[in-house]
């Protein structure tokens, strides 16, 4: 009898009994903060979760939890060191693999998030949610064609993903299939109607297909979901398009109002400014805007220039693009403001030249068409100058002067230049 008793006491392990004890306080701990991180209250989540791993540090689902509570956070660093520590546990874990990948993008860490999206891929193949995440980084490396089939992966696992359309109306967008984008985003909105992206995306495919009251709306029901700096200065642009150039000043006030750092709406409002023969007003705007942005705002250096250039100070005007070119800046617009400003000192053949560069650069530039059939113009070449005119026109610039030259055409007359 003794004998037995003491064999039954031999696989009794005070060790395992206490991890088994440990883990069950820990489990109740975390169903504790599951109930808080539910409700929205992600402080008080934490604290039971960081008892939790007090408790057992080992604990995966503990460790899971508090990397879902800080990524919810936004501290996503330590949201990854949670997530990895649970990985080292258990590799096998496809939620720890899947929030690794959401920690790793947002701390821009891309191919290691491609890695656990990937991953987590591989542990359940039958996700929607990684196939669009993962199509999420190929989107930002510019890899349309792998970001497709990821978006249309996770289409053909859940038909109903609205997140999923979304975001592959924003590649067709990129891609320029403007028809495809506006079909991707209707269906996003007709199941979710509060996919934000998809309105801000369908206001941009509208400005591209010129159906600019569309595009209002869409950037106002953007607008109604989420104020943002982006979508109010895109409000103004579509606005000066239509040129309702008093109400673009006020898209871009309340976008200045949002991020006053954002060098784009003093930009824009400074053009609508010049359409309104506000030049002082305008200048004013471009040198906030350089101010602002300093060299990612070039675009103002180059309006600069071109202010610079219409009171007829042209040395002023060049420098202004020389010091943009010698940043190493390869838009096609500089080359095609340089053109401009020297055809205006009739220096036709360095304009010439300079659109030829921005056409290399882009051969849909519809400025450096617009500026080369100046040229043409001015050198009385008006079927060149018509069929330049023609090109811009359907690549979409609407600057008054290409309306001008190409009215003269038939006549000969010569367009004005600055004073």
């Amino acid at each position: 009898m003794t004998e037995q008793v003491g064999r039954h006491f031999s696989f009794f392990h005070p060790e395992r009994h206490t991890v088994h004890f440990k883990k069950n306080r820990a489990h109740g701990k975390c169903r504790e903060g599951w109930g808080y991180f539910q409700q929205g209250e992600f402080r008080r989540a934490l604290g039971y979760f960081d008892e939790a791993v007090a408790i057992a540090p080992d604990y995966v689902e503990a460790r899971v939890g508090r990397g879902r509570v800080h990524y919810a956070l936004r501290d996503y660093a330590r949201a990854r060191a949670d997530f990895a520590h649970a990985l080292l546990r258990k590799h096998e874990h496809f939620e720890a693999q899947f929030w690794l990948g959401q920690a790793l993008y947002a701390l821009q860490e891309y191919q290691q998030a491609l890695t656990a999206y990937s991953r987590a891929i591989w542990l359940k193949p039958k996700d929607p949610a990684a196939y669009n995440n993962r199509g999420e980084v190929y989107v930002h490396w510019q890899d349309y064609k792998l970001a497709l089939a990821d978006f249309d992966k996770a289409l053909k696992l859940s038909p109903g993903f609205a997140l999923a359309y979304t975001n592959r109306g924003l590649v067709h967008l990129e891609m320029k299939h403007y028809k495809k984008a506006l079909l991707d985003f209707r269906q996003a909105l007709a199941l979710d109607p509060h996919q934000r992206r998809a309105y801000f995306g369908s206001g941009l495919a509208l400005y591209a297909l010129k159906d600019y009251e569309r595009a209002i709306t869409f950037y106002q029901r953007s607008l109604a979901l989420a104020p943002t700096c982006q979508a109010y200065n895109n409000l103004g642009l579509v606005l000066d398009a239509c040129r309702k150039h008093e109400q673009a000043i006020e898209a871009y006030n309340r976008a200045i109002e949002l991020d006053a750092k954002s060098w784009a709406p003093y930009n824009n409002r400074g053009w609508s400014r010049y359409a309104l023969n506000d030049i002082a007003g305008a200048l004013a705007d471009f040198e906030w805007a350089i101010a602002v942005g300093q060299q990612k705002g070039y675009l103002a250096y180059l309006n600069r220039a071109w202010l610079a250039a219409e009171r007829g100070e042209y040395a002023q005007a060049l420098e202004e693009c020389q010091r943009i070119l010698s940043w190493g800046m390869a838009d096609p617009l500089i080359y095609a403001y340089r053109a401009r400003i020297r055809c205006w000192q009739g220096e036709y053949e360095q304009a010439l030249a300079d659109c030829a560069r921005a056409l290399e650069i882009d051969p849909a530039c519809a400025e450096a068409y617009g500026v080369r059939g100046l040229v043409y113009f001015q050198q009385q070449d008006y079927e060149k100058a018509r069929t330049d005119f023609e090109k811009a026109r359907v690549l979409g610039h609407n600057l008054f002067w290409i309306s001008e030259a190409n009215s003269q055409v038939s006549t000969g007359g010569k367009l004005a230049q600055p004073e």
